[in-house]
């Protein structure tokens, strides 16, 4: 048995963050993964010559200021997504070239898009992101799907599916199953949707690969992180808290779960949670997506100065994005979100290559029929994620038990993107929760703030 201040179930950038600030504290930390590796949903992949791509999450951009913080700190070498030329707009067998973030539709589709992006806006605008459930509406937002909002305020069908597509590859979740306040509150968790644009615009990549810095804060963990580490029950008493698993059994005075809450519900608390947080775990799924990279020589796409990103508004891949470090390989990534990752799931991997470079092919032509490697992440499939990027808010959960996602529950706190009350969903996000959490578990010892 072993002793610990503070122990932290989790090594993705949520627990190592909040790990990172206890121990700058002087707290003894004991970190707990459940996998052989740290980073979480950040989970970076070698082609070539040991080219980086990020199988997980992957972008920083200018609001992303802790994230960027430990990146400096570490020495993470970022670079600009490439941007030179022009983006595509695929629709069928039609290809229609673009500049900006305004793809290339009728004058009304996006008059009627542009409107609705107005009202969703000054929407999230109202949302208090420390209360959701408190703010004014929320009733009758929650009981809504982000579905049935767009229906009834974009009748103009192509500007809908856009917005559905865009909604989607955002979430990783069909609008049908995510509630229009938790949409509202994710678009005002990214300071609303013009900065949302923004970010996806102004983004930078990892030199080295997203968990980089994550890599790093574990080699200072040292024998304090330990790998392949199922944590299967958390008791409390009165004499403190025991953490319980194949590995024995930890005691602490605190405990951190950074784990998305459908995970952290798969753990048995003794005694049992209240009800409401155990409801929550049950009712927040986990999204779905499949990220997938095809390898080139190089990136023939930059001859035609094409970006590589293209929107595919009829297709199983309805994101694509260059992901070629700087004097690499040429590598194009399909992001493929919600139901139809559900479906390319199910397929057998050949099927499923099949289909994504069908895609690819349709948006940059014969040459992208033939990669020389290939790399792909189901991450519903990923014993220890089940789902991304993150878990999502279905009608009728925030108003009534999402109160209990921050609340801590005697000696257990919660970390986690989902628990972030900005940029939920990122790493960044991640990083916030944990420096919150931690935070938390200082001011139960009479200390303010973890610095």
């Amino acid at each position: 048995m072993d002793r610990a201040d503070v122990v932290v179930v989790g090594a993705g950038y949520a627990g190592l963050s909040a790990a990172r600030a206890l121990r700058a504290a002087g707290r003894e930390v004991v970190v707990l993964e459940a996998s052989d590796r740290v980073g979480g949903r950040a989970l970076t992949d070698r082609v070539g010559d040991g080219w980086a791509v990020d199988l997980g999450a992957q972008w920083i951009s200018g609001g992303h200021t802790r994230f960027a913080a430990l990146a400096a700190e570490y020495g993470a070498e970022t670079y600009a997504a490439p941007s030179d030329g022009v983006n595509l707009l695929v629709e069928g067998a039609v290809r229609r070239p673009f500049a900006g973030a305004r793809p290339p539709l009728p004058p009304l589709v996006l008059v009627v898009l542009g409107q609705a992006m107005w009202r969703i806006e000054r929407l999230a605008a109202r949302i208090d992101l420390a209360r959701p459930w408190a703010t004014p509406g929320a009733d009758r937002l929650d009981a809504m799907t982000a579905a049935t909002w767009l229906r009834r305020n974009l009748p103009e069908r192509r500007a809908r599916h856009l917005a559905e597509v865009m909604i989607g590859e955002e979430l990783c979740v069909d609008v049908g199953s995510v509630s229009m306040l938790a949409l509202l509150t994710t678009i005002r968790a990214a300071g609303g949707v013009e900065a949302g644009v923004t970010a996806e615009t102004v983004t930078r990549l990892f030199v080295d690969g997203a968990d980089g810095p994550a890599r790093s804060i574990a080699a200072e963990l040292g024998d304090a992180l330990r790998l392949n580490s199922v944590v299967g029950s958390i008791r409390q008493a009165g004499d403190g808290l025991s953490v319980h698993g194949e590995f024995g059994e930890v005691r602490a005075e605190r405990v951190i779960v950074a784990l998305p809450p459908t995970l952290a519900g798969r753990i048995r608390y003794e005694p049992a949670l209240p009800a409401a947080r155990d409801h929550l775990t049950q009712r927040m799924p986990m999204g779905s997506v499949l990220k997938a990279f095809a390898v080139y020589e190089r990136p023939f796409w930059r001859d035609d100065r094409r970006t590589g990103q293209a929107l595919n508004l009829h297709d199983p891949v309805p994101v694509t994005f260059d992901a070629t470090r700087p004097g690499g390989p040429g590598c194009l990534g399909a992001l493929v979100p919600g139901r139809a990752a559900h479906r390319l799931a199910a397929l057998s991997a050949g099927e499923r290559r099949a289909m994504i470079v069908g895609s690819l092919v349709r948006a940059f032509g014969p040459a992208a029929r033939e990669p020389i490697d290939w790399r792909e992440k189901v991450w519903a499939d990923d014993p220890f994620t089940r789902g991304g990027y993150g878990a999502f808010f279905p009608p009728g959960v925030l108003t009534s038990i999402g109160s209990a996602l921050r609340h801590p529950i005697g000696g257990i706190h919660w970390a986690g993107s989902e628990t972030a009350m900005e940029w939920a969903g990122y790493i960044e996000g991640a990083v916030r929760s944990g420096e919150r959490a931690a935070t938390e578990v200082h001011a139960s010892y009479g200390v303010a703030e973890v610095n």
